[in-house]
């Protein structure tokens, strides 16, 4: 579910705990059937479902590129026993930041699988949106229409753990669940839990290891 703090907001269509580790990645990156580059990246963060790294180039939120790795072998949904792990990874976000005077882009995807779609071999410019998540632990994704929209306020793959209360009539708290942040934002959250929350509910959101307590709206689910 996708929560935001400001409880007067409308409404809004869009797991794993990450590890930082040191681990380096070659991504490759088909920018047209006639264009394509690579970089060896340091991975920053990694999960059984997607990793974050800094890249000198930019890559468009929405398209897939694909990652090689020694990734540790409780972390593959396939692959185990080779040496590397080859995934198709759908970018979630880039954002631009600035290290040392130089500009690079912090980014993050989230891990399709081993083998390309149909219509990416097709057109590598065609645009995708994550569906579901598949029994293996990676991400479905469909194609999309049109480009990406970037939000105004960048979101960053975080684990944290949190406390999710669910409001009854009244401002009561009901049903409540101890669960773990999937990506966060200056205006909100997303986490994987149970509740029964539609959207438009409210629920109370704590984070004791950062001493953060706020009010919030659900907006996706």
């Amino acid at each position: 579910m996708t929560f935001n703090n400001n409880i007067e907001s409308a409404p809004e269509h869009r797991q794993g705990g990450r590890t930082a580790l040191e681990l380096k990645t070659i991504v490759r990156v088909t920018e047209s059937e006639q264009e394509t580059w690579k970089e060896v990246a340091k991975v920053l963060t990694v999960s059984r479902n997607g990793a974050g790294f800094r890249l000198t180039r930019p890559v468009v939120v929405g398209r897939l590129i694909t990652l090689v790795m020694p990734l540790d072998p409780e972390l593959r949904a396939y692959d185990k026993k080779e040496e590397v792990y080859p995934v198709m990874s759908i970018v979630q976000y880039c954002n631009a930041a600035t290290v040392d005077g130089v500009t690079v882009y912090n980014v993050g995807v989230g891990f399709v699988g081993k083998k390309m779609p149909d219509s990416f071999a097709a057109d590598p410019t065609q645009n995708y949106r994550i569906s579901g998540m598949k029994q293996d632990g990676l991400w479905s994704i469909n194609e999309a229409d049109s480009e990406f929209k970037n939000r105004r306020q960048p979101r960053y793959w975080i684990a944290v753990p949190v406390l999710i209360s669910l409001l009854q009539r009244g401002g009561s708290s009901g049903t409540k669940e101890n669960t773990i942040t999937k990506n966060i934002c200056a205006g909100g959250v997303s986490a994987v839990c149970s509740l029964n929350a539609k959207i438009g509910d409210k629920v109370k959101f704590a984070c004791e290891d950062l001493n953060f307590y706020t009010m919030a709206i659900v907006r996706n689910r």
